[in-house]
């Protein structure tokens, strides 16, 4: 036989007390560490941005015929901290069609960017990225690709004297239009190669450019 319980025998305040205090220290550690996940995604971006301003400044000074575009990260889930520029070739065309050969404004552009880069080294990595419009076949659009990021990535070694341990390529295909997914397949901004500048800390930076220098 069950036992009715009046109100002064059935609440125990310290049985209540104990978990409404554990609730409360699981919800603070629940959004601290969401304030730390957020705050150290924007203390990233904030620690690199005399880095980025100063390699703003040196494309800004370049003396190219036609800029590149800045992607935000968020488009392409790049790390904290990298800018991301796009080579599209609106104006003209970056490389010959379906080739890996550059333009001859196309290549000028290219160098110049390079020249730019390596006038300012508060950079850690430069990862470079070919693509290509959709073809018939699939597989040469990683070759065609691939080819492109290696044509770039061999003018800024061997014309624009970026050390090539800096330097990483990768094919991308068609697998990503320049628009996002609302991009016609068959814009010509796909034929392109996208340059990711990476950072490093400063300290970091500064042993970096002193190893390179003669």
């Amino acid at each position: 036989m069950f036992k009715v319980l009046n109100s002064e025998e059935g609440v125990n305040p310290y049985i209540a007390l104990a978990d409404l205090t554990l609730n409360l220290v699981f919800i603070l550690v629940f959004f601290v560490a969401a304030v730390l996940a957020i705050g150290q995604v924007g203390w990233d971006q904030v620690k690199y941005r005399d880095a980025q301003k100063e390699v703003l400044q040196a494309i800004e000074a370049a003396p190219l015929s036609e800029r590149p575009q800045v992607l935000l990260p968020a488009l392409r889930n790049d790390p904290p901290g990298a800018q991301r520029w796009a080579f599209a070739g609106r104006k003209t065309p970056l490389f010959m069609p379906n080739t890996a050969q550059l333009t001859p404004l196309g290549e000028r552009n290219l160098l110049e960017f390079a020249r730019a880069l390596n006038r300012v080294r508060s950079w850690r990595r430069i990862r470079i990225e070919g693509h290509t419009l959709p073809p018939k076949n699939k597989s040469s659009e990683w070759t065609l690709s691939a080819l492109r990021a290696s044509v770039v990535a061999d003018l800024f070694a061997t014309q624009a004297g970026i050390p090539p341990y800096f330097l990483v390529v990768a094919a991308r295909g068609s697998q990503v239009k320049f628009n996002g997914d609302d991009g016609k397949a068959d814009d010509l901004a796909n034929e392109r190669v996208e340059i990711i500048v990476e950072y490093a800390q400063p300290q970091t930076s500064q042993v970096i450019q002193k190893q390179v220098q003669p």
